[in-house]
């Protein structure tokens, strides 16, 4: 029997500061809300749903916990974007949001933002490089730079890195590992 793949699809976080979250993901990462109500196996607990997609009814869930003093237990919460000049829009908003420092990083393989949402949940925004390069793979990204210098640094950091494959080929070595 082969091994079943499912996708990731959504999530739900539980938070104590349902306004704050709610105002971040809608205002800072453009999520529109869905859908709210309660949920009675959870105690009647609060829920907003909220997507940024057509495709889905929620992508992030947010369900109201009365312990404030709980930490969040989430790495990263990561949206992809599809060019240079909205992962610039997106630091700019988590700028002006001022929720947490913003680290932006080129990974060779993604430019990236990271930051955290009210609770103190990781977020990244990142757009994916046209190349793949072993992981974890780290350097400083300065995005007043315009996109061909960005993508031109980037090219020339790793272009002595043994590990180095265009985006497609990484792919088809992944999709036959997946068939295995």
């Amino acid at each position: 029997m082969s091994l079943l793949r499912p996708q990731l699809n959504h999530l739900g976080l539980y938070t104590a500061r349902m306004e704050a979250m709610e105002r971040f993901y809608v205002d800072v990462m453009g999520l529109i809300v869905t859908d709210r109500g309660s949920v009675p196996r959870l105690g009647n607990a609060e829920i907003v749903f909220m997507s940024a997609s057509s495709d889905a009814h929620h992508q992030v869930a947010l369900v109201a916990r009365p312990d404030q003093s709980a930490p969040s237990c989430i790495n990263q919460i990561a949206f992809r974007v599809d060019s240079l000049g909205a992962l610039r829009t997106m630091y700019e908003a988590m700028k002006t949001a001022a929720v947490a420092p913003i680290q932006p990083i080129d990974h060779g393989n993604a430019w990236s933002i990271y930051s955290a949402d009210p609770d103190g949940n990781g977020i990244e925004v990142y757009l994916d490089s046209p190349w793949q390069v072993a992981q974890p793979h780290s350097r400083p990204l300065d995005l007043s730079q315009d996109d061909k210098a960005i993508i031109a640094n980037t090219e020339t950091a790793i272009r002595s890195d043994p590990t180095l494959q265009t985006r497609q080929a990484w792919s088809r070595d992944m999709l036959a590992r997946l068939e295995r």
